[in-house]
C-alpha cells in the first residue's frame, strides 16, 4: 500500500542553510554533474578486469517513424552482481539516468531513475518485499511488493530493461513471471510467447537475430538479440522503437 509523507521544511521552520544553499540555480546544476558523473564513468570507462561485459550500446528511440531520443546503456557482471546503467534522452523532457542492480538469477536488488538531481524512484529489496520510493511536489511516497511479484523490473520507454527481461524469461518456469512497472504503480505477468529467427538491418548491415515476442496483460512486445545476446531492437506494444546504432554510427 502507498504511503504518502507532506513534508516542508519553511512551513516548520527549520530550513538548514545547505537547504537554502541547494535551492540556488548554480548549486543545483554543480550538484547534478556531481551525481551524474558516476553513472556516465559506468557507461564508457573501461571496466575493472574482474569485470565481464554482457552489452553495451546505442540506441536511437523512435515513435511513429520519428526519430525522439537515444539511449546509451551498458550490462556487465562482477562478482554475483549484474549491473545495468544507461542515459535516457529524449526530446522535450530531462533526461533520465537509470540504474539497476541484481542477483545471479537476475532478481532486481536496487534501482534508481534520477531526472537531473532529483530521484523520480528507487527501491531496494528486502527478504519478504521490495520497496520503492518516491519523491513528488505533494511530498515522499512509498509502495510496497511482495517478492513473489518482483521477479523483474521494466519501465516503459526504457529498452535495455526489455533486454534483462529476455534474459530472465528465459530462465523462468514455463517462460512466465511477474515484473513490476514501478512508475505506473503496478505489476504485471508477462510470458515468453515466441521466438523466431530474424534479421534486423543496422543501418546498411544486415544481422541475423533471434526475435523473442512477449506477452504482457494481452499486448505484444518484440526484442531482436543477436546469437551473442546484444540487443539490437525492440518494438513495444505502443509503437515505440528502439534501434541499435551501426559500429561507428
Amino acid at each position: 500500500m502507498a504511503k504518502r509523507v507532506r513534508s516542508s521544511c519553511r512551513t516548520r521552520g527549520t530550513c538548514s542553510p545547505w537547504q537554502d544553499l541547494a535551492s540556488a540555480p548554480g548549486v543545483v546544476k554543480l550538484l547534478g554533474a556531481l551525481l551524474l558523473s558516476p553513472l556516465l564513468a559506468a557507461l564508457s570507462a573501461p571496466l575493472p578486469l574482474s569485470a565481464q561485459e554482457l552489452d553495451s550500446g546505442h540506441l536511437y528511440l523512435r515513435e511513429e517513424g520519428r526519430r525522439v531520443g537515444t539511449e546509451r546503456f551498458r550490462v556487465w557482471r562482477t562478482g554475483s552482481t549484474v549491473n545495468a546503467v544507461a542515459s535516457v534522452e529524449r526530446v522535450q523532457r530531462a533526461a533520465w539516468q537509470v540504474r539497476l542492480q541484481m542477483d545471479p538469477r537476475l532478481l532486481p536488488v536496487k534501482y534508481e531513475i534520477r531526472e537531473g538531481v532529483s530521484a523520480l524512484v528507487s527501491g531496494e529489496r528486502f527478504p519478504d518485499r521490495i520497496r520503492f520510493h518516491f519523491a513528488t511536489p505533494e511530498g515522499e511516497r512509498w509502495k510496497d511488493y511482495p517478492v513473489q511479484d518482483a521477479a523483474a523490473i521494466l519501465e516503459p520507454g526504457v529498452a535495455h530493461h526489455y533486454l534483462v527481461l529476455v534474459q530472465a524469461l528465459r530462465q523462468a518456469p514455463d517462460g512466465r513471471m511477474k515484473a513490476i512497472l514501478p512508475l505506473e504503480g503496478r505489476s504485471v505477468t508477462v510470458r515468453l510467447a515466441d521466438r523466431t529467427g530474424q534479421r534486423v538491418s543496422l543501418g546498411e548491415e544486415p544481422v541475423d537475430a533471434t526475435r523473442y515476442d512477449m506477452d504482457i496483460e494481452g499486448a505484444r512486445h518484440r526484442v531482436w538479440l543477436d546469437a551473442d545476446d546484444r540487443l539490437l531492437r525492440v518494438l513495444d506494444a505502443g509503437g515505440r522503437e528502439a534501434l541499435r546504432a551501426p559500429a561507428g554510427g
